[in-house]
């Protein structure tokens, strides 16, 4: 059966199958039938339409918009192997199901109450290899923002400057983002810091019962953040957006 495969920096999210007549909507609105969630990508983005022996992309006047293999469209037949991008992500064509993909046990991870859950799909070695492989010219370049700041994702709204020094997260009062409601008694405790080091940002695990997570995975200790990575914290998803850097 033909799929699109849904992946972000050479990872595979999810695999979507297409029948004759189906239709999927791509966008950043939970009414999608692909969700993404990214400030890059549109409420409603495109639209991928099966009809009779081909398999047509639309982009919905995205703002900033839909490319195949490189190349912005507004409308085009789909050939298999053809590569979307959307924002930072890539649908992959496989319509000679020839691409393997399984979930791996340990990806889920479902918190008490069913209020997060989360899994992983996993890649054969020989088609990630030529994930790695694309060149990195039929990416889109996106604009980087003026200054350094988080965009809510998921449990706020809009964006939040970085601090020179660090931003908390976490079920204090006195915490720079603010976590309540049943998440404050799951989390138990502070939750998160960001700190600012020689101009770089570090993520902080700061304690209580659930870890924060960067790009799905929990983080234990302290991890660097880079540009567009993904940070989670209960209820509240953070996108990292960095200004351009001056080489020294």
């Amino acid at each position: 059966m033909s799929k699109l495969i849904l992946m972000f920096k050479d990872k595979i999210l999810s695999a979507y199958p297409l029948s004759a007549g189906d239709r999927l909507t791509i966008g950043r609105r939970t009414d999608n039938n692909v969700v993404i969630e990214n400030l890059a990508v549109s409420g409603h983005h495109a639209r991928v339409d099966h009809q009779g022996d081909r398999i047509l992309l639309t982009d919905l006047d995205s703002k900033n918009g839909t490319f195949c293999n490189g190349q912005r469209i507004t409308q085009i037949v789909l050939n298999n192997n053809d590569e979307v991008t959307i924002g930072k992500h890539v649908l992959k064509a496989d319509w000679s199901d020839t691409i393997v993909v399984e979930r791996s046990d340990e990806a889920f991870d479902t918190l008490p109450g069913n209020l997060d859950t989360a899994s992983t799909i996993l890649m054969t070695d020989a088609y990630a290899k030529g994930v790695k492989n694309r060149s990195a010219s039929a990416k889109p370049k996106t604009v980087r923002p003026k200054s350094d700041r988080l965009a809510f994702l998921a449990g706020g709204e809009g964006t939040r400057a970085l601090p020179e020094r660090q931003l908390a997260i976490g079920i204090n009062p006195d915490a720079d983002i603010v976590i309540g409601g049943l998440w404050a008694v799951l989390m138990g405790g502070p939750a998160a810091v960001i700190t600012k080091q020689a101009g770089d940002y570090f993520l902080r695990y700061a304690g209580g019962w659930i870890k924060p997570k960067r790009n799905g995975a929990r983080v234990k200790g302290t991890v660097k953040l880079n540009h567009e990575d993904v940070v989670e914290v209960g209820p509240i998803k953070l996108e990292v957006q960095l200004c351009e850097r001056v080489a020294a």
